[in-house]
Protein backbone atom coordinates (compact mmCIF):
# COMPACT_ATOMS: atom_id res chain seq x y z
CA UNK A 1 0.00 0.00 0.00
CA UNK A 2 2.81 2.09 0.87
CA UNK A 3 4.50 2.00 -3.11
CA UNK A 4 2.40 4.74 -5.13
CA UNK A 5 3.37 7.01 -2.23
CA UNK A 6 7.13 6.44 -2.58
CA UNK A 7 7.14 6.91 -5.69
CA UNK A 8 4.69 10.25 -5.70
CA UNK A 9 7.35 11.40 -3.41
CA UNK A 10 10.03 10.63 -5.79
CA UNK A 11 8.06 12.13 -8.82
CA UNK A 12 8.04 15.22 -6.48
CA UNK A 13 11.77 15.22 -6.12
CA UNK A 14 12.45 14.76 -9.62
CA UNK A 15 9.88 17.88 -11.15
CA UNK A 16 11.16 20.05 -8.44
CA UNK A 17 15.15 19.50 -9.22
CA UNK A 18 14.08 19.79 -13.18
CA UNK A 19 12.08 23.03 -12.53
CA UNK A 20 15.24 24.40 -10.52
CA UNK A 21 18.16 23.24 -13.39
CA UNK A 22 15.26 25.02 -16.10
CA UNK A 23 15.52 27.92 -14.36
CA UNK A 24 18.99 27.72 -13.45
CA UNK A 25 19.55 27.57 -17.25
CA UNK A 26 17.36 30.19 -18.16
CA UNK A 27 18.65 32.44 -16.01
CA UNK A 28 22.17 31.44 -17.16
CA UNK A 29 20.79 32.14 -20.73
CA UNK A 30 19.62 35.64 -19.73
CA UNK A 31 22.51 36.63 -17.83
CA UNK A 32 24.77 35.05 -20.91
CA UNK A 33 22.57 37.18 -22.77
CA UNK A 34 22.59 40.45 -20.26
CA UNK A 35 26.08 39.83 -20.67
CA UNK A 36 26.78 39.75 -24.33
CA UNK A 37 24.49 42.97 -25.20
CA UNK A 38 27.11 44.97 -22.35
CA UNK A 39 29.67 43.81 -24.07
CA UNK A 40 29.11 44.68 -27.64
CA UNK A 41 31.13 47.17 -29.36
CA UNK A 42 29.15 50.87 -29.85
CA UNK A 43 27.30 50.69 -32.96
CA UNK A 44 28.44 53.35 -35.61
CA UNK A 45 26.76 56.13 -37.65
CA UNK A 46 27.86 56.64 -41.48
CA UNK A 47 29.17 59.47 -40.15
CA UNK A 48 31.50 57.34 -38.23
CA UNK A 49 32.49 55.64 -40.83
CA UNK A 50 36.10 55.99 -41.80
CA UNK A 51 37.91 53.50 -43.87
CA UNK A 52 41.13 53.24 -44.59
CA UNK A 53 41.87 54.50 -48.07
CA UNK A 54 44.60 54.72 -50.96
CA UNK A 55 46.32 57.88 -50.86
CA UNK A 56 47.33 58.29 -54.26
CA UNK A 57 50.25 60.69 -55.90
CA UNK A 58 50.75 62.23 -59.16
CA UNK A 59 53.60 63.82 -60.95
CA UNK A 60 53.89 67.47 -62.01
CA UNK A 61 51.18 66.93 -64.78
CA UNK A 62 48.28 64.94 -62.91
CA UNK A 63 49.67 61.24 -64.63
CA UNK A 64 49.36 59.11 -61.28
CA UNK A 65 53.12 57.42 -60.15
CA UNK A 66 52.49 55.33 -56.96
CA UNK A 67 50.06 55.09 -53.91
CA UNK A 68 50.50 55.24 -50.46
CA UNK A 69 48.21 52.38 -48.32
CA UNK A 70 47.16 50.08 -45.67
CA UNK A 71 44.56 49.33 -47.05
CA UNK A 72 43.59 50.48 -51.47
CA UNK A 73 40.28 51.19 -50.93
CA UNK A 74 38.29 55.05 -52.74
CA UNK A 75 35.42 55.24 -51.13
CA UNK A 76 32.33 56.06 -52.97
CA UNK A 77 28.96 56.94 -51.67
CA UNK A 78 25.99 55.03 -52.59
CA UNK A 79 23.76 57.51 -54.77
CA UNK A 80 26.82 56.77 -57.08
CA UNK A 81 26.53 52.84 -57.31
CA UNK A 82 24.41 51.83 -60.09
CA UNK A 83 21.50 50.05 -59.55
CA UNK A 84 22.44 47.14 -61.34
CA UNK A 85 25.80 46.30 -59.21
CA UNK A 86 24.20 46.73 -56.30
CA UNK A 87 21.90 44.17 -57.29
CA UNK A 88 24.09 41.77 -58.80
CA UNK A 89 25.56 42.32 -54.65
CA UNK A 90 21.83 41.41 -53.35
CA UNK A 91 21.12 38.51 -55.56
CA UNK A 92 24.69 36.99 -54.82
CA UNK A 93 24.48 37.48 -51.12
CA UNK A 94 21.52 37.96 -50.14
CA UNK A 95 17.95 38.29 -52.18
CA UNK A 96 15.87 38.90 -49.37
CA UNK A 97 18.08 41.83 -47.85
CA UNK A 98 14.99 44.54 -47.94
CA UNK A 99 12.80 42.20 -45.96
CA UNK A 100 14.46 40.51 -43.18
CA UNK A 101 15.54 42.97 -40.06
CA UNK A 102 19.01 41.53 -40.04
CA UNK A 103 18.65 37.79 -39.74
CA UNK A 104 17.34 35.55 -42.23
CA UNK A 105 15.42 32.84 -40.05
CA UNK A 106 14.30 30.46 -43.46
CA UNK A 107 18.07 30.82 -44.56
CA UNK A 108 19.39 29.82 -41.25
CA UNK A 109 16.67 26.71 -41.06
CA UNK A 110 17.72 25.85 -44.38
CA UNK A 111 21.64 25.86 -43.75
CA UNK A 112 21.43 23.84 -40.64
CA UNK A 113 19.59 21.25 -42.62
CA UNK A 114 21.72 21.09 -45.40
CA UNK A 115 25.05 21.19 -42.84
CA UNK A 116 23.38 18.46 -41.02
CA UNK A 117 22.72 16.43 -43.93
CA UNK A 118 26.51 16.93 -45.16
CA UNK A 119 28.09 16.45 -41.54
CA UNK A 120 30.21 19.66 -41.75
CA UNK A 121 29.33 23.23 -42.83
CA UNK A 122 28.95 23.20 -46.63
CA UNK A 123 26.46 26.69 -46.30
CA UNK A 124 26.03 30.22 -44.97
CA UNK A 125 23.00 31.87 -43.77
CA UNK A 126 24.55 35.28 -43.25
CA UNK A 127 23.06 38.32 -44.20
CA UNK A 128 24.35 41.62 -45.67
CA UNK A 129 23.88 43.32 -42.50
CA UNK A 130 25.71 40.43 -40.42
CA UNK A 131 28.62 40.80 -42.47
CA UNK A 132 28.90 44.13 -41.80
CA UNK A 133 28.38 43.66 -38.56
CA UNK A 134 31.22 40.82 -38.75
CA UNK A 135 33.72 43.03 -40.68
CA UNK A 136 33.83 46.44 -38.97
CA UNK A 137 32.84 45.84 -35.51
CA UNK A 138 34.13 42.21 -34.75
CA UNK A 139 36.64 39.85 -35.09
CA UNK A 140 37.19 36.88 -37.76
CA UNK A 141 37.43 33.93 -34.97
CA UNK A 142 34.79 31.27 -35.78
CA UNK A 143 33.35 30.69 -32.14
CA UNK A 144 29.37 30.48 -31.67
CA UNK A 145 29.73 33.74 -29.43
CA UNK A 146 31.29 35.63 -31.79
CA UNK A 147 28.03 34.34 -34.28
CA UNK A 148 25.97 35.17 -31.14
CA UNK A 149 27.34 38.46 -31.23
CA UNK A 150 27.01 39.23 -34.65
CA UNK A 151 23.40 38.29 -34.50
CA UNK A 152 22.93 40.87 -32.03
CA UNK A 153 24.84 43.63 -33.68
CA UNK A 154 23.01 42.91 -37.28
CA UNK A 155 19.65 43.02 -35.57
CA UNK A 156 20.59 46.52 -34.06
CA UNK A 157 22.20 47.58 -37.02
CA UNK A 158 18.88 47.68 -38.46
CA UNK A 159 17.33 50.02 -35.65
CA UNK A 160 19.82 52.33 -36.24
CA UNK A 161 21.09 52.34 -39.94
CA UNK A 162 18.44 52.42 -42.97
CA UNK A 163 19.24 49.66 -45.53
CA UNK A 164 20.72 51.90 -47.90
CA UNK A 165 23.61 52.95 -44.97
CA UNK A 166 24.05 49.31 -44.59
CA UNK A 167 24.21 48.54 -48.45
CA UNK A 168 26.94 52.00 -48.35
CA UNK A 169 29.31 50.21 -45.50
CA UNK A 170 29.11 46.70 -47.07
CA UNK A 171 30.13 47.90 -50.91
CA UNK A 172 32.87 50.39 -49.56
CA UNK A 173 34.25 47.64 -46.88
CA UNK A 174 34.14 44.22 -48.41
CA UNK A 175 37.94 43.03 -50.11
CA UNK A 176 37.64 41.80 -53.70
CA UNK A 177 41.29 40.48 -53.99
CA UNK A 178 44.25 41.91 -56.08
CA UNK A 179 44.83 44.50 -52.81
CA UNK A 180 41.64 46.13 -53.80
CA UNK A 181 38.72 46.87 -50.72
CA UNK A 182 35.63 48.28 -52.04
CA UNK A 183 33.50 48.32 -55.37
CA UNK A 184 34.92 51.69 -57.28
CA UNK A 185 38.78 50.44 -56.64
CA UNK A 186 37.36 46.76 -57.56
CA UNK A 187 36.10 48.29 -60.62
CA UNK A 188 38.98 50.23 -61.32
CA UNK A 189 42.25 47.21 -60.59
CA UNK A 190 39.80 44.58 -62.71
CA UNK A 191 38.57 46.93 -65.65
CA UNK A 192 40.08 50.17 -65.59
CA UNK A 193 36.60 51.80 -65.41
CA UNK A 194 34.54 53.83 -63.26
CA UNK A 195 30.86 52.02 -61.64
CA UNK A 196 28.85 53.96 -64.14
CA UNK A 197 31.06 52.01 -67.11
CA UNK A 198 30.80 48.65 -66.05
CA UNK A 199 28.72 46.66 -67.95
CA UNK A 200 26.20 43.74 -66.62
CA UNK A 201 28.89 41.31 -67.44
CA UNK A 202 31.74 42.79 -65.57
CA UNK A 203 28.93 43.79 -61.90
CA UNK A 204 28.58 40.10 -61.76
CA UNK A 205 32.06 39.20 -61.69
CA UNK A 206 32.59 41.50 -58.88
CA UNK A 207 29.42 40.52 -57.21
CA UNK A 208 31.19 37.06 -56.89
CA UNK A 209 34.22 37.94 -55.62
CA UNK A 210 33.46 38.09 -51.76
CA UNK A 211 32.33 35.17 -51.18
CA UNK A 212 35.67 33.65 -51.82
CA UNK A 213 37.81 36.71 -53.49
CA UNK A 214 41.12 34.25 -54.72
CA UNK A 215 38.99 30.97 -55.42
CA UNK A 216 37.52 33.00 -58.24
CA UNK A 217 39.75 35.68 -58.89
CA UNK A 218 39.43 36.79 -62.85
CA UNK A 219 43.00 36.88 -63.28
CA UNK A 220 43.89 33.62 -61.50
CA UNK A 221 41.41 31.62 -62.33
CA UNK A 222 39.11 32.16 -64.90
CA UNK A 223 36.96 29.45 -65.57
CA UNK A 224 35.65 29.31 -62.08
CA UNK A 225 34.83 33.27 -61.91
CA UNK A 226 33.09 32.64 -64.96
CA UNK A 227 30.97 29.66 -63.14
CA UNK A 228 30.28 32.04 -60.20
CA UNK A 229 29.74 35.08 -62.67
CA UNK A 230 27.24 32.55 -64.74
CA UNK A 231 25.60 31.95 -61.00
CA UNK A 232 25.12 35.41 -60.27
CA UNK A 233 23.54 36.66 -63.46
CA UNK A 234 20.84 33.86 -63.00
CA UNK A 235 20.03 34.47 -59.31
CA UNK A 236 19.77 37.88 -60.88
CA UNK A 237 16.89 36.60 -63.17
CA UNK A 238 15.71 34.37 -60.80
CA UNK A 239 14.63 36.96 -58.51
CA UNK A 240 13.62 39.18 -60.74
CA UNK A 241 15.95 42.18 -60.98
CA UNK A 242 17.10 41.56 -64.85
CA UNK A 243 14.79 39.03 -67.64
CA UNK A 244 16.19 35.92 -68.43
CA UNK A 245 17.41 36.99 -71.85
CA UNK A 246 19.59 39.78 -70.34
CA UNK A 247 21.21 36.97 -67.92
CA UNK A 248 21.77 34.35 -71.19
CA UNK A 249 22.97 37.69 -73.33
CA UNK A 250 25.16 39.10 -70.72
CA UNK A 251 27.09 35.48 -69.52
CA UNK A 252 28.08 35.24 -73.57
CA UNK A 253 29.97 38.24 -73.52
CA UNK A 254 33.86 38.11 -73.69
CA UNK A 255 34.93 40.11 -70.77
CA UNK A 256 38.24 41.97 -70.75
CA UNK A 257 40.14 41.78 -67.33
CA UNK A 258 43.88 43.56 -66.17
CA UNK A 259 46.02 43.12 -64.50
CA UNK A 260 46.94 45.06 -61.41
CA UNK A 261 48.73 48.31 -62.69
CA UNK A 262 52.57 47.91 -60.97
CA UNK A 263 53.97 51.65 -60.19
CA UNK A 264 56.92 50.09 -59.02
CA UNK A 265 59.09 50.78 -61.85
CA UNK A 266 58.13 54.70 -62.81
CA UNK A 267 59.80 56.28 -60.10
CA UNK A 268 60.11 54.15 -56.66
CA UNK A 269 63.02 55.98 -55.20
CA UNK A 270 61.48 59.38 -55.78
CA UNK A 271 58.44 57.50 -53.88
CA UNK A 272 60.04 56.40 -50.87
CA UNK A 273 61.62 59.90 -50.57
CA UNK A 274 58.24 61.75 -50.42
CA UNK A 275 56.19 58.95 -48.34
CA UNK A 276 59.33 59.33 -45.73
CA UNK A 277 59.17 63.03 -45.88
CA UNK A 278 55.26 62.92 -45.29
CA UNK A 279 55.05 60.88 -42.93
CA UNK A 280 57.67 62.78 -40.63
CA UNK A 281 55.41 66.06 -41.44
CA UNK A 282 52.15 64.41 -40.96
CA UNK A 283 52.54 60.73 -39.51
CA UNK A 284 52.17 57.61 -41.10
CA UNK A 285 48.20 57.48 -40.27
CA UNK A 286 47.27 60.62 -42.61
CA UNK A 287 50.13 59.09 -45.60
CA UNK A 288 48.53 55.77 -45.47
CA UNK A 289 44.95 55.94 -43.85
CA UNK A 290 43.56 59.00 -45.21
CA UNK A 291 43.34 58.81 -49.00
CA UNK A 292 45.45 61.77 -49.91
CA UNK A 293 46.24 63.25 -53.01
CA UNK A 294 49.71 63.85 -53.55
CA UNK A 295 50.74 66.21 -56.05
CA UNK A 296 54.76 66.33 -56.58
CA UNK A 297 57.39 67.63 -58.81
CA UNK A 298 58.62 65.31 -61.21
CA UNK A 299 58.14 64.77 -64.40
CA UNK A 300 57.11 61.47 -65.66
CA UNK A 301 58.52 62.05 -69.51
CA UNK A 302 61.81 62.92 -67.95
CA UNK A 303 61.67 60.48 -65.35
CA UNK A 304 60.81 57.59 -67.71
CA UNK A 305 63.89 59.02 -70.09
CA UNK A 306 66.55 59.32 -67.43
CA UNK A 307 65.90 55.75 -66.26
CA UNK A 308 66.36 54.70 -70.00
CA UNK A 309 69.31 56.74 -70.23
CA UNK A 310 70.51 55.18 -66.96
CA UNK A 311 70.64 51.77 -68.48
CA UNK A 312 72.11 52.33 -71.59
CA UNK A 313 74.79 53.70 -69.65
CA UNK A 314 75.33 51.43 -66.89
CA UNK A 315 75.12 48.64 -70.20
CA UNK A 316 77.66 50.45 -72.05
CA UNK A 317 80.41 50.27 -69.11
CA UNK A 318 79.38 46.52 -68.37
CA UNK A 319 80.12 45.61 -71.91
CA UNK A 320 83.58 47.08 -71.40
CA UNK A 321 83.90 44.41 -69.13
CA UNK A 322 83.33 41.54 -70.92
CA UNK A 323 80.52 38.95 -71.53
CA UNK A 324 79.87 36.72 -68.48
CA UNK A 325 77.97 33.87 -70.90
CA UNK A 326 74.54 32.73 -71.74
CA UNK A 327 71.77 32.32 -69.39
CA UNK A 328 71.09 28.46 -70.00
CA UNK A 329 71.42 26.20 -73.09
CA UNK A 330 69.54 23.67 -74.58
CA UNK A 331 69.03 22.21 -77.64
CA UNK A 332 66.26 19.69 -77.32
CA UNK A 333 63.40 20.50 -79.83
CA UNK A 334 60.31 20.42 -77.67
CA UNK A 335 62.15 22.68 -74.61
CA UNK A 336 63.31 25.17 -77.24
CA UNK A 337 59.80 25.27 -79.06
CA UNK A 338 58.28 25.73 -74.84
CA UNK A 339 60.88 28.49 -74.38
CA UNK A 340 60.15 30.51 -77.58
CA UNK A 341 55.76 30.11 -77.22
CA UNK A 342 56.29 31.03 -73.35
CA UNK A 343 59.02 34.02 -74.30
CA UNK A 344 55.60 35.14 -76.68
CA UNK A 345 53.40 34.82 -74.09
CA UNK A 346 55.18 37.15 -71.61
CA UNK A 347 56.09 39.48 -74.30
CA UNK A 348 52.55 39.96 -75.00
CA UNK A 349 51.39 40.31 -71.29
CA UNK A 350 54.35 43.01 -70.87
CA UNK A 351 52.45 44.76 -74.02
CA UNK A 352 49.39 44.43 -73.04
CA UNK A 353 48.18 43.85 -69.15
CA UNK A 354 44.52 42.70 -69.98
CA UNK A 355 43.06 39.42 -70.56
CA UNK A 356 39.83 38.39 -72.29
CA UNK A 357 37.71 35.64 -70.81
CA UNK A 358 35.71 33.60 -73.37
CA UNK A 359 32.13 32.45 -72.73
CA UNK A 360 33.88 29.38 -72.23
CA UNK A 361 35.65 31.00 -69.22
CA UNK A 362 39.04 30.21 -70.64
CA UNK A 363 41.58 33.12 -71.58
CA UNK A 364 41.61 34.51 -74.87
CA UNK A 365 44.19 32.22 -76.52
CA UNK A 366 47.12 33.62 -78.29
CA UNK A 367 47.53 30.65 -80.51
CA UNK A 368 50.20 28.79 -81.20
CA UNK A 369 53.97 29.77 -82.44
CA UNK A 370 54.19 30.78 -86.22
CA UNK A 371 57.58 29.21 -86.93
CA UNK A 372 57.34 30.46 -90.60
CA UNK A 373 56.66 34.11 -89.66
CA UNK A 374 56.44 36.02 -92.62
CA UNK A 375 58.53 39.51 -91.53
CA UNK A 376 58.58 41.24 -95.35
CA UNK A 377 54.77 40.51 -94.89
CA UNK A 378 53.35 41.03 -91.59
CA UNK A 379 56.29 43.30 -90.09
CA UNK A 380 57.11 43.62 -86.77
CA UNK A 381 54.18 42.25 -84.23
CA UNK A 382 53.02 44.37 -82.25
CA UNK A 383 54.69 42.83 -78.52
CA UNK A 384 58.14 43.06 -80.10
CA UNK A 385 59.19 46.81 -80.34
CA UNK A 386 62.46 48.67 -81.37
CA UNK A 387 64.59 48.85 -78.01
CA UNK A 388 63.08 45.80 -76.16
CA UNK A 389 65.34 43.57 -74.94
CA UNK A 390 64.07 39.85 -74.16
CA UNK A 391 65.48 36.37 -74.08
CA UNK A 392 66.39 34.48 -77.32
CA UNK A 393 67.98 31.42 -78.30
CA UNK A 394 70.71 31.11 -80.36
CA UNK A 395 69.76 28.65 -83.50
CA UNK A 396 73.11 29.07 -85.71
CA UNK A 397 76.43 30.14 -85.34
CA UNK A 398 78.45 31.05 -88.79
CA UNK A 399 81.91 32.35 -88.52
CA UNK A 400 82.58 33.02 -91.75
CA UNK A 401 79.77 35.40 -92.39
CA UNK A 402 80.23 36.44 -88.63
CA UNK A 403 76.70 35.98 -87.84
CA UNK A 404 74.78 34.46 -84.94
CA UNK A 405 71.28 34.04 -85.85
CA UNK A 406 68.97 34.02 -82.93
CA UNK A 407 64.96 32.81 -82.39
CA UNK A 408 63.08 35.24 -80.09
CA UNK A 409 59.60 34.30 -80.18
CA UNK A 410 58.26 34.05 -83.94
CA UNK A 411 60.83 36.04 -85.19
CA UNK A 412 64.57 35.61 -86.26
CA UNK A 413 67.12 37.43 -85.98
CA UNK A 414 70.68 38.18 -86.70
CA UNK A 415 73.73 39.63 -84.31
CA UNK A 416 76.52 41.09 -86.35
CA UNK A 417 79.84 40.20 -85.33
CA UNK A 418 80.71 44.03 -85.19
CA UNK A 419 78.17 44.28 -82.24
CA UNK A 420 79.30 41.76 -80.21
CA UNK A 421 83.16 42.11 -80.17
CA UNK A 422 82.94 43.59 -76.84
CA UNK A 423 81.80 39.71 -75.66
CA UNK A 424 85.34 38.32 -74.71
CA UNK A 425 85.41 36.43 -71.44
CA UNK A 426 85.70 38.92 -68.36
CA UNK A 427 89.61 39.96 -67.76
CA UNK A 428 90.83 42.76 -65.80
CA UNK A 429 94.33 42.79 -66.67
CA UNK A 430 93.55 43.23 -70.47
CA UNK A 431 91.85 46.60 -71.94
CA UNK A 432 88.60 46.09 -73.31
CA UNK A 433 89.65 48.13 -76.53
CA UNK A 434 92.38 45.83 -77.21
CA UNK A 435 90.58 42.56 -76.36
CA UNK A 436 88.17 41.85 -78.87
CA UNK A 437 86.86 38.19 -79.84
CA UNK A 438 86.98 38.16 -84.16
CA UNK A 439 84.34 35.16 -84.34
CA UNK A 440 80.83 34.77 -82.72
CA UNK A 441 81.99 31.40 -81.89
CA UNK A 442 84.16 32.90 -79.55
CA UNK A 443 80.94 33.95 -77.35
CA UNK A 444 77.96 32.03 -78.39
CA UNK A 445 77.48 28.38 -79.22
CA UNK A 446 73.86 26.81 -80.77
CA UNK A 447 71.51 26.37 -77.71
CA UNK A 448 72.38 29.34 -75.51
CA UNK A 449 69.94 31.47 -74.04
CA UNK A 450 70.49 35.00 -73.94
CA UNK A 451 69.11 38.72 -73.76
CA UNK A 452 69.08 40.02 -77.16
CA UNK A 453 68.10 43.86 -77.56
CA UNK A 454 66.35 44.47 -80.78
CA UNK A 455 67.59 47.12 -82.56
CA UNK A 456 66.67 47.42 -86.38
CA UNK A 457 63.07 46.10 -88.08
CA UNK A 458 65.68 44.91 -91.01
CA UNK A 459 68.62 43.26 -91.00
CA UNK A 460 71.46 45.40 -92.70
CA UNK A 461 75.25 45.05 -92.46
CA UNK A 462 77.75 47.21 -94.57
CA UNK A 463 80.46 44.53 -93.52
CA UNK A 464 78.58 41.91 -94.88
CA UNK A 465 77.46 43.49 -98.33
CA UNK A 466 81.46 43.87 -98.73
CA UNK A 467 81.88 40.70 -97.57
CA UNK A 468 79.53 39.07 -100.07
CA UNK A 469 80.65 41.96 -102.97
CA UNK A 470 84.34 39.71 -103.01
CA UNK A 471 82.82 36.69 -102.26
CA UNK A 472 80.03 36.95 -104.89
CA UNK A 473 77.64 35.08 -102.82
CA UNK A 474 74.16 35.72 -101.97
CA UNK A 475 72.53 36.81 -98.62
CA UNK A 476 68.57 37.71 -98.00
CA UNK A 477 69.07 39.61 -95.13
CA UNK A 478 65.55 41.22 -95.04
CA UNK A 479 63.87 38.28 -93.73
CA UNK A 480 65.50 38.31 -90.34
CA UNK A 481 65.29 41.27 -87.79
CA UNK A 482 68.48 43.32 -86.08
CA UNK A 483 69.57 42.22 -82.79
CA UNK A 484 72.44 43.00 -80.39
CA UNK A 485 73.60 40.86 -77.89
CA UNK A 486 72.37 42.64 -74.20
CA UNK A 487 73.26 41.29 -70.40
CA UNK A 488 72.22 43.10 -67.20
CA UNK A 489 74.30 45.09 -65.61
CA UNK A 490 75.94 44.38 -62.61
CA UNK A 491 76.73 48.00 -61.44
CA UNK A 492 74.96 50.24 -59.85
CA UNK A 493 73.96 54.46 -60.69
CA UNK A 494 72.04 57.21 -59.34
CA UNK A 495 70.87 60.60 -60.61
CA UNK A 496 69.07 63.40 -59.50
CA UNK A 497 67.49 66.21 -61.85
CA UNK A 498 66.76 69.58 -60.85
CA UNK A 499 64.77 72.41 -62.21
CA UNK A 500 67.50 75.22 -62.11
CA UNK A 501 64.93 78.21 -61.61
CA UNK A 502 62.59 76.78 -58.51
CA UNK A 503 64.59 73.89 -57.56
CA UNK A 504 62.09 71.28 -58.25
CA UNK A 505 63.12 67.58 -58.38
CA UNK A 506 62.16 66.44 -62.07
CA UNK A 507 63.71 63.05 -61.65
CA UNK A 508 65.72 60.62 -59.63
CA UNK A 509 67.36 57.63 -59.90
CA UNK A 510 68.65 55.80 -56.47
CA UNK A 511 69.58 52.49 -58.47
CA UNK A 512 68.59 49.98 -60.51
CA UNK A 513 66.14 47.76 -58.83
CA UNK A 514 63.98 49.00 -55.49
CA UNK A 515 62.96 45.57 -54.99
CA UNK A 516 66.45 44.41 -54.50
CA UNK A 517 67.65 47.06 -52.65
CA UNK A 518 65.77 50.34 -51.36
CA UNK A 519 68.81 52.19 -50.75
CA UNK A 520 68.95 55.13 -52.57
CA UNK A 521 72.36 56.11 -54.07
CA UNK A 522 71.21 59.61 -55.28
CA UNK A 523 70.44 60.67 -51.45
CA UNK A 524 72.31 58.26 -49.08
CA UNK A 525 75.58 57.74 -50.71
CA UNK A 526 78.55 59.36 -49.38
CA UNK A 527 80.45 59.85 -53.26
CA UNK A 528 82.78 62.58 -54.52
CA UNK A 529 80.62 64.81 -57.52
CA UNK A 530 83.81 63.56 -60.31
CA UNK A 531 82.94 65.24 -63.62
CA UNK A 532 79.76 65.88 -62.72
CA UNK A 533 80.67 69.12 -61.28
CA UNK A 534 82.76 70.49 -63.73
CA UNK A 535 79.65 72.03 -65.26
CA UNK A 536 78.98 74.02 -61.60
CA UNK A 537 82.68 75.31 -62.09
CA UNK A 538 81.67 76.20 -65.87
CA UNK A 539 78.34 77.74 -64.77
CA UNK A 540 80.47 79.88 -62.16
CA UNK A 541 82.55 81.19 -64.47
CA UNK A 542 80.16 82.48 -67.19
CA UNK A 543 78.42 84.17 -64.19
CA UNK A 544 81.76 85.86 -63.81
CA UNK A 545 82.31 87.15 -67.42
CA UNK A 546 84.28 84.55 -68.24
CA UNK A 547 83.66 82.83 -72.05
CA UNK A 548 84.36 79.62 -73.72
CA UNK A 549 87.33 81.34 -74.87
CA UNK A 550 89.09 83.13 -71.87
CA UNK A 551 92.79 81.64 -71.67
CA UNK A 552 93.55 80.62 -67.81
CA UNK A 553 97.22 80.27 -66.45
CA UNK A 554 97.56 76.38 -65.96
CA UNK A 555 99.78 77.28 -62.71
CA UNK A 556 100.02 76.68 -58.91
CA UNK A 557 98.33 80.12 -57.02
CA UNK A 558 100.47 80.37 -53.50
CA UNK A 559 98.06 82.06 -50.72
Amino acid sequence: MDEPVVKKSHLKKILLISAAVVIVIAGSIFAGFQYLQKSLPQLITVDDYTPLLVSQVYDRNGKKIGEFFRERRILVPYSKIPKNLVNAFLAAEDDQFFKHGGLNYLAILRAAIANLRAGKNVQGASTITQQVAKTLLLTSEKTYVRKIKEALLAQRMEDDLSKEDILYLYLNQIYFGQGSYGVALAAQTYFRKPLDKLSLAEMAILAGLPKAPSAYSPVHNSVRAKERQVYVLNRMAEVGFISKEEAARSALEPVKIYLRENYKDSAPFFLETVRQILVSKLGEEAVLDQGLHIHTSLDLTKQTAAQDSAIDGLKELDKRQGFRGPLSNTVDPKEVGEFLLHTRNKLITEERPERVIQPDGKFEDYGQLDVQYDLKKNGLPFYFKIGKTAEGIVSKVDDELGLAYVRVAELEGLIDIETMQWARKPNPEKRFDLDHIQKPSQALKMGDVVLVKLVGERFGSLRLQKLLAKSKKSFEGSKYVALELDQEPTAECALLSIDQENGDILAMIGGTNFEKSQYNRALQAARQTGSSFKSIVYASAFDRGYNASTLLMDAPVVF
